[in-house]
């Protein structure tokens, strides 16, 4: 039986251990240098008022009609779409809407697969919602808030695995996430779970979650599986739910798993590195696990 240890550094390794809303870890640890900075794209999408209803989604089966969206009359920000088939997105591919024009729309995977991403899916996700998605062979380097289904999401993204995917921030307020980088005050990630995958961030403040680096909303059932999480720097906490939690992170899992931070206050924890005095915020409630705590 592993208790709320809140000891510097814990590292969890077998099956059969669920944690809700995990206590944090304070402490550090030894240092990432799994950091490489790249400048992101950016682009400014369109929009348009002809949105498919409901009834009559748009299909996307490959990298040109998903890059088509917010950028062509037919395929609007406010549309709904259904994956129909796996994709293998091109190196040039960039995500869909930004902060002012963000996806306000519904993108329904249908349990199929995107791999070799090289920036979020979509960079500004607002009151639409992103499920039913997987996310394989990715690499992403960058210097902003950036995750995999959502750099920055206001709305839901849910029922969504990752495998082979690794994400990495540099710089100070680069969150990183695998559902989202920020998941904001209007936001909610759920159902996500990681296997073989890494998020790691290197500077100031710079957070780092599975469900998402920076929670200002809802992470729920969130799990990892031989994966980890590290931060570098300054305040730069680090936690399987969520890295730094202001809102709500619940049910978090960690199987042959790791979180490590290094600097100074950086925190780390399995529910959320720093809960920031929440009592409910990320409280560990028990469970059953072998632990091995490195010290």
């Amino acid at each position: 039986m592993l208790t709320a240890n809140c000891s510097i550094r814990t590292e969890f390794q077998d099956s059969g251990f669920t944690y809700n809303d995990a206590c944090p870890v304070n402490g550090t640890s030894a240092s990432t240098d799994a950091t490489v900075s790249t400048a992101a794209k950016e682009s400014t999408p369109t929009t348009a008022s002809t949105a498919a209803t409901a009834s009559t989604p748009i299909k996307i089966n490959d990298t040109e009609t998903l890059s088509k969206i917010g950028r062509h009359p037919d395929y609007p920000l406010d549309g709904t779409y259904q994956q129909t088939a796996d994709i293998v997105v091109t190196k040039d591919y960039q995500s869909i809407g930004n902060a002012t024009h963000p996806f306000t729309g519904e993108y329904d995977g249908q349990r199929r697969t995107i791999s070799g991403l090289s920036d979020c899916l979509v960079d500004t996700l607002k009151q639409g919602n992103i499920s039913r998605l997987g996310f394989t062979d990715t690499h992403i380097n960058s210097t902003k808030t950036t995750g995999v289904a959502a750099c920055t999401a206001n709305g839901t993204v849910s029922d969504i695995w990752a495998e082979n995917v690794h994400i990495s921030t540099s710089g100070d307020n680069a969150y990183a996430g695998i559902g989202a980088g920020l998941v904001g005050g209007g936001g909610m990630v759920t159902n996500t779970t990681a296997v073989n995958s890494t998020v790691a961030t290197s500077g100031e403040n710079a957070l780092a979650g599975i469900g998402g680096g920076g929670v200002f909303g809802t992470v729920a059932n969130t799990s990892a599986v031989n994966s980890r999480v590290e931060t570098s720097g300054e305040n730069a906490h680090a936690g399987i739910g969520g890295g730094s939690v202001f809102g709500t992170v619940a049910n978090t899992t960690a199987v042959n798993s790791t979180v490590e931070t290094s600097g100074t206050n950086a925190l780390a924890g399995i529910g959320g590195g720093d809960c920031l005095g929440r009592r409910n915020g990320c409280q560990h409630h028990g469970g059953e696990q072998q632990g091995r705590n490195l010290g």
